[in-house]
């Protein structure tokens, strides 16, 4: 059986600012940052995104895809340890809940699990990938990532901190918005059931009870501001690749098809931040270099530019649906899916 070895590496651009928070101090949130060393052995503090978050962003799409193309027409729904196995990684520990020889069915049977790993039982299935960290195309890292991702007609390159910039919300209060008023019950309109009777407050209790109430009452109007990464940053990143069949080729390029439907990364995606393009080159072991996926057409493309390139990655995107198809009784019945 052929096996695939390599790495991709390529860039995410950045079409909307970027959140990716390491330290908090109050209200405001800062970069993730960690120490490397530049050429001349001394440590020095840059952004990076965490391999780890981008890792767990391609499991969850990659379930994503596997579930809903297994369950087609109906929804499919599975245990709660199968589910956590799928989107989390599972957890070792306890009582091993699945044998060993179920577990590797599970991982012959399901390429997603197979490629990214999980814990099953007390036991480990390893993975067939190595997510590095994400960095910044900046002056202090131009020492470790591939001089092709810089364009010297740029001119100087620039800091990492010159890339960043500040976003600061406001959180009304909108119980002081007198359009809105309207829709709030004033709690000093006292209700009565039928057949009750009001039990008026002498004035002294009601002052009283009226201060603790104010007291208590925590502030909902505030201001708050987040470190990010300016629209238009670029970050290299790579992931390297063993032993990987066709069809669990097939299962990370379905990956990252499925991230490119809502192609977002960090936090704060509910106000838009985070959204990216992403052009990953596929470096196979023995030299050369194509096209994996580029995503910055309004339609993803797999493969290299030329159409030869494209259809052979098509081709693994659609055994893997074949599989799929093909394999989909007796994989509903090994993970006890149900419908």
């Amino acid at each position: 059986m052929t096996r695939i070895n390599g790495y991709l590496e390529g860039i995410y651009t950045f079409l909307s600012p970027l959140s990716h928070i390491g330290d908090s101090h109050g209200p405001d949130s800062f970069l993730a940052t960690q120490e490397i060393l530049d050429l001349n052995g001394r440590p020095i503090e840059v952004f990076t995104y965490s391999g780890n978050a981008i890792r767990g962003v391609l499991r969850d799409c990659g379930s994503k895809y596997f579930l809903d193309r297994l369950g087609r027409d109906w929804m499919l729904k599975v245990p709660l340890d199968v589910f956590y196995l799928l989107f989390s990684g599972g957890s070792i520990g306890g009582n091993q809940s699945i044998d060993i020889d179920q577990a590797r069915r599970i991982r012959e049977a399901v390429p997603i699990i197979s490629i990214l790993g999980g814990g099953v039982g007390n036991q480990i299935l390893a993975g067939k990938m190595c997510v590095n960290d994400a960095y910044p195309v900046c002056k202090e890292c131009k020492h470790i990532i591939p001089g092709e991702y810089f364009d010297d007609a740029e001119g100087d390159l620039l800091s990492w901190r010159q890339m960043t910039t500040e976003r600061s919300y406001t959180r009304t209060d909108d119980a002081k918005d007198e359009n809105k008023r309207a829709y709030l019950q004033d709690e000093n309109q006292l209700k009565l059931k039928s057949g009750e009777q009001m039990m008026l407050l002498s004035d002294g209790e009601g002052n009283k009870k009226e201060k603790n109430k104010k007291k208590d009452e925590a502030p909902v109007q505030m201001r708050y501001t987040i470190e990010v990464m300016q629209t238009g940053t670029k970050l290299w990143h790579r992931i390297d690749i063993r032993d990987m069949t066709e069809v669990e080729f097939g299962a990370l390029a379905s990956c990252l098809v499925e991230w490119s439907k809502s192609p977002y990364l960090g936090g704060q995606n509910r106000i838009g931040m985070g959204r990216a393009m992403l052009m990953y080159n596929w470096h196979p072991v023995g030299g050369g270099s194509e096209t994996f996926i580029d995503t910055t057409c309004s339609v993803p493309l797999l493969g290299n530019t030329a159409s030869e390139a494209k259809q052979k990655y098509d081709e693994y995107i659609d055994k893997y649906a074949a599989y799929l198809d093909e394999h989909k009784e007796g994989l509903v019945k090994l993970i006890d899916a149900k419908s």
